[in-house]
């Protein structure tokens, strides 16, 4: 890489290189990786609150047939037993989908750690991101802390979101955006890595 390339399909090329040989994406695609989880952890929360409403209908059912809750308070009971039920449903959910998706996190941001170790990776890329237009904060901060070396601070959708962008646009070979200034100023911050 000390030398830069002639021409800019070259440059272009090695850019595209450089990503590809930089990030692996089916490890830090978060999104995908948890969606199998999603299903198991639904029926869990389903699971739950089935199980608390049927124990509260039997509870409440025995009660009328020992003549111990009139009819009406009865039918007043089984539908006021929905909300709660259906609340401790949620939150069992919800607790379940976070401690399924933990594992995935932690590889997630072990890969982040190991790719920002040194002087960074991602913000040698920011020149791309130019193209684009970089007006979400979220990006603007995955790319500062990427730069500053502080990737721990930072959440792990913001980093891969961040990725997605770049990786979309490199994918776009056509774009007349991409020039040979901005592939130049990208192989220039690995350049400087080397130096």
């Amino acid at each position: 890489m000390a030398a830069k390339p002639k021409n800019k399909r070259n440059a272009k090329k090695e850019v595209h290189r450089l990503f590809k040989k930089s990030f692996d994406l089916e490890r830090l695609d978060y999104r995908k990786r948890s969606i199998p989880l999603k299903p198991k952890s639904a029926v869990i929360g389903l699971g739950v609150a089935t199980l608390l409403y049927i124990a509260g209908f039997s509870l409440a059912y025995t009660a009328m047939g020992n003549n111990m809750l009139p009819l009406e308070s009865f039918a007043k009971l089984v539908w006021i037993l929905m909300i709660p039920t259906t609340l401790l449903g949620v939150f069992a959910w919800q607790i379940a989908k976070n401690r399924m998706e933990y594992p995935i996190r932690q590889d997630v941001r072990a890969y982040m750690n190991e790719l920002e170790e040194g002087k960074g990776l991602l913000w040698k890329f920011s020149p791309l991101m130019d193209i684009v237009g970089i007006e979400d904060l979220n990006t603007k901060k995955a790319l500062a802390k990427s730069r500053e070396g502080k990737v721990d601070e930072l959440d792990i959708e913001d980093y891969t979101e961040a990725v997605d962008k770049l990786s979309k646009l490199l994918e776009d070979t056509d774009s007349r955006q991409f020039s040979t200034v901005i592939a130049e100023s990208v192989l220039e911050n690995f350049g400087k890595l080397s130096s």
